[in-house]
């Protein structure tokens, strides 16, 4: 259960503060062919998909915020940029007749799924991939829960004339192994106007063991593991990006033979 419906300027400001655009790039495309296909799970405002465009990458990002899309789809204007299509979807629900090089979902985005949802997401994804093709899965795992938990949090982010406040609250559901998280969005516009947003969204608690018998459940064989996208070696302990590497298994058996 999420809601992200505020601008996506304001996105875009936040998002700054915590992701590496440029190292996410580099990332992604060392697993595309030329000209290859990519498909964006909780595309957001777009800028993963703008960015593989501006190498010739053509791709369609899914995501179930109608602001962020808008955002995107708007922005995805550059001129001798690769075409990119943005749809408003929950990603469970998407259906589609193209193959992809790479799909790829980042910034803990599966965490939104139930278990049962991820299983049918990444059986599906399966079956949207060109043959020899990948994906990349960046995914909130126990450790970093724990290590990341704070009750309370006040965050200012700042950029292109906007500040951006994060109220939020997290809570946990032991239960469920829910992780929820509640926020009041403040911004501050260029012209001084201020706009108040809520913004809650519940994460699943997986571990690692867990994503990888999800993906081996799913067709696939796990070909590479990284703490972040400069490929650097997984998090022994507490906070950090685990990124799951994996190909169809079927591909795997064909290249031994």
């Amino acid at each position: 259960m999420s809601s992200f419906e505020y601008p996506g300027e304001f996105y875009e400001v936040i998002r700054k503060d915590f992701r590496d655009l440029a190292a996410e790039t580099e990332f992604l495309a060392s697993y595309l062919p030329p000209g290859g296909r990519v498909l964006d799970i909780g595309s957001a405002t777009g800028g993963n998909l703008r960015a593989l465009a501006a190498l010739g990458h053509p791709g369609t990002g899914l995501d179930q915020s109608a602001s962020f899309t808008a955002y995107a789809a708007a922005a995805a204007t550059e001129p001798g940029s690769a075409e990119v299509e943005y749809v408003h979807t929950r990603a469970e629900d998407h259906t589609t007749e193209h193959r992809y090089d790479l799909v790829y979902s980042l910034f803990s985005t599966l965490n939104q799924l139930t278990r049962a949802e991820l299983r049918q997401l990444l059986e599906s994804v399966h079956g949207w991939l060109a043959p020899g093709g990948h994906v990349v899965i960046d995914i909130g795992h126990l450790l970093n829960f724990v290590d990341g938990y704070q009750p309370h949090i006040i965050a200012h982010h700042q950029g292109d004339g906007l500040l951006v406040t994060r109220l939020a609250r997290q809570s946990v559901h032991a239960h469920r192994a829910v992780w929820r998280n509640e926020e009041t969005i403040i911004a501050r516009g260029g012209d001084g106007t201020v706009s108040m947003y809520a913004n809650f969204f519940d994460q699943t608690v997986f571990t690692a063991p867990e994503v990888r018998d999800l993906l081996l459940d799913a067709g696939f064989e796990v070909v590479a593991e990284y703490g972040g996208f400069r490929k650097e070696p997984g998090p022994r302990i507490g906070r950090g990006p685990l990124l799951f590497v994996a190909r169809s298994a079927t591909t795997g058996q064909e290249a031994a033979a």
